[in-house]
């Protein structure tokens, strides 16, 4: 649980791109989406605080074009997802996206130029898995996408250090719902968000 701070802000936390000769759709579909958030962090008219909903409203824009939430929402829940309406779903899949994204920008609006190595492109069929390191001034940090093709190859998880992003939140999740409702575990999500809204730290997602 502890992990889920770092994890969530170093998904796009890659700010330079590395000297990978043949790189692939999958991966140039991910650089793509860097590009476009580093275009975000280093333009000197979205600095300051008082940029910070420009600068999340924008990011959000950037998120969505490269990340599936349904597909991603869908594996963190498991057999969770069942159990929820088809408007729990949809409810469950804004909330989530929207509390990902908020702790993420926080997280990277700390950034300190850390440096991207794009290591390895494996792609099997629909489904793609990229191989990168983001060299910190102390460590070497092994972050890994995996990815999906549908009209274009979206990201659906994210890998760092070997922990899952849509594993660690799976097991939040189904504690949670072994318990409570879907709209318990939505709740909880909402109040997160405002949480962040109020400029409150919010350690885990859903809570003990």
């Amino acid at each position: 649980m502890k992990k889920m701070p770092f994890i969530i802000g170093m998904l796009v936390l890659v700010l330079a791109v590395s000297s990978v000769a043949f790189a692939g759709e999958a991966q140039n579909r991910l650089k793509v989406g860097i590009d476009k958030v580093i275009a975000i962090l280093s333009d000197p008219a979205m600095k300051g605080p008082a940029k910070h909903a420009e600068r999340e409203r924008k990011m959000r824009v950037v998120a969505d074009s490269f990340f599936d939430w349904h597909e991603l929402s869908k594996r963190a829940l498991a057999d969770g997802w069942r159990k929820c309406t088809p408007k729990q779903q949809e409810e469950f899949v804004t909330a989530f996206s929207e509390l990902l994204e908020k702790t993420y920008v926080r997280k990277l609006e700390k950034f300190n130029n850390e440096k991207v190595e794009y290591v390895r492109e494996q792609v099997d069929g629909d489904h793609a898995f990229i191989n990168t390191q983001v060299l910190m001034k102390d460590k070497t940090v092994p972050i890994n996408y995996v990815m999906i093709k549908r009209s274009q190859w979206m990201v659906y998880d994210v890998v760092i250090e070997g922990v899952s992003l849509v594993k660690n939140y799976r097991s939040q999740f189904s504690k949670i719902l072994s318990r409570e409702t879907p709209e318990a575990l939505i709740k909880r999500i909402k109040d997160k968000i405002r949480a962040l809204d109020e400029g409150k730290n919010v350690d885990e997602v859903v809570g003990k």
